[in-house]
């Protein structure tokens, strides 16, 4: 069978392989991505936390998570608001009104009778009605008609000539403070609702991508996930790690494309996966069942590069679905990209390719670390134009005479700091994944 995908080469070069495409499919990139994220600490007792939404140098909205498997951590960062006059300050609310109060009463009064600016104090209760809640702009309201009225005194606008103009005048400001009050109320409602329905969603994709339970299988896990998608913390890229009777075992994935569709083929690939590893003995088999879940339930045009992953003792076993080659970094600091000696068409397509790709073992001792990652950043360049590096810089921070890549989170850190610097201020276009795993207590 052709090989599908590239193969990245140590030294930082990464070599395209062709392989064969659905018609009208255009090959995916095969260069090795690598995920930026900092930890988000989690609540006592509880080792796998969801941490805020957060904006990225160099990407769109992104969200991380993460996950370890050894000790739960000792606080918990506040979920952000979401929107909502509730989530803002009472000073936040009412800066911009009470504002416009002192400055209009200070320019009015310094320029005496030759020039009127009371009017302007119209502008207070009206512009509340984009932060404040109705009874602070009523205050408000309530606070300039005095106020309007010491003003027009002091500028001679308060005679007989003037009396008829002054009454309309008020009546249209009370009209206009009775208008703001509706809009706030109706803004607060949508933005309640906004809430509401950004809470169903959040809680939905979280039902998707579960995390894995403390304690899976003895290992150690570290996950990062960017979606780029705006306000998302799931898109087209999924994990899952099971503890099954035949081991643990896991997958990682890459949907083509973006949007609902990708994050239902995620769902999807997930749902199959999640069954057919705890019946099936062998983990090609596990891959046939999933490929045939996808090729039945997801949309036409959506397929599912995946590389699944059955660790065992002292050796960890690959089915290789046209994914992204592992890295495996052992415990004298030497790196190697791990080739699939048989690489295999992605999950959704194999109509094309009847036969499944076998499995391949290769060695995992104590103090070894495993990277599995999509292609999120396989194009990330610098302001020049040049990629990541990936194979080489992970070869400069994490291995080397004196590894540093013993732990499974600060591994992911360092790589995602140093992909910071290269990307620079450029944006992300693509979900990122990043998952590391060890057996502890080398980790």
């Amino acid at each position: 069978m052709a090989p599908t995908g590239g193969i990245a080469r140590p030294g930082g070069a990464a070599i395209g392989v062709p392989g064969p495409t659905a018609p009208g499919r255009r090959r995916r990139s095969a260069r090795i991505p690598v995920l930026l994220a900092r930890p988000a600490p989690t609540s006592p007792g509880r080792p796998f936390g969801w941490s805020p939404v957060r904006r990225a140098p160099c990407g769109r909205h992104t969200t991380t998570f993460w996950a370890t498997m050894d000790a739960p951590m000792s606080s918990r960062e506040p979920q952000p608001p979401v929107a909502g006059t509730a989530t803002r300050s009472l000073f936040r609310q009412i800066a911009l009104p009470v504002g416009i109060l002192v400055v209009v009463t200070v320019v009015d009064l310094s320029t005496g009778s030759s020039m009127v600016f009371y009017p302007f104090l119209l502008l207070a209760p009206t512009l509340a009605a984009a932060t404040a809640p109705p009874l602070a702009i009523l205050v408000i309201g309530a606070v300039s008609l005095p106020l309007r009225y010491w003003l027009a005194s002091a500028d001679g606008y308060l005679g007989p000539e003037y009396h008829e103009l002054f009454n309309i005048s008020t009546w249209m400001y009370v009209m206009a403070t009775a208008l703001a009050m509706y809009l706030s109320a109706a803004r607060i409602r949508h933005e309640r609702a906004l809430v509401a329905v950004s809470e169903v969603a959040l809680a939905a994709q979280r039902a998707i991508l579960m995390p894995p339970t403390d304690g899976l299988g003895g290992l150690r896990l570290a996950v990062r996930y960017f979606a780029v998608a705006e306000g998302a913390e799931l898109g087209g890229d999924l994990y899952i790690a099971l503890d099954t009777p035949f081991g643990v075992r896991l997958i990682i994935g890459d949907v083509l494309g973006k949007g609902l569709g990708a994050v239902r083929t995620a769902a999807i690939t997930i749902g199959a996966f999640r069954e057919a590893a705890y019946d099936e003995p062998e983990l090609s088999a596990v891959a046939r069942r999933v490929d045939a879940s996808v090729t039945r339930n997801a949309p036409a045009d959506r397929f599912v590069t995946a590389l699944l992953v059955e660790v065992r003792a002292e050796q960890v076993a690959f089915v290789h679905r046209g994914h992204e080659q592992p890295v495996a970094i052992r415990a004298d600091g030497t790196v190697h990209v791990l080739e699939p000696p048989d690489p295999g068409l992605p999950l959704g397509l194999g109509e094309l390719d009847p036969g499944t790709p076998p499995e391949w073992v290769v060695p995992f001792g104590a103090g070894d670390l495993l990277l599995l990652m999509t292609d999120g950043f396989a194009d990330a360049r610098d302001a020049g134009g040049l990629h990541y590096p990936l194979v080489e810089r992970i070869e400069a921070l994490l291995g080397g005479e004196r590894p540093v890549a013993a732990d499974p989170v600060a591994a992911v850190e360092r790589l995602g700091d140093d992909l910071r610097r290269h990307v620079g201020t450029l944006r992300l276009t693509d979900d990122a994944l990043v998952l590391a795993l060890c057996h502890p207590p080398d980790c």
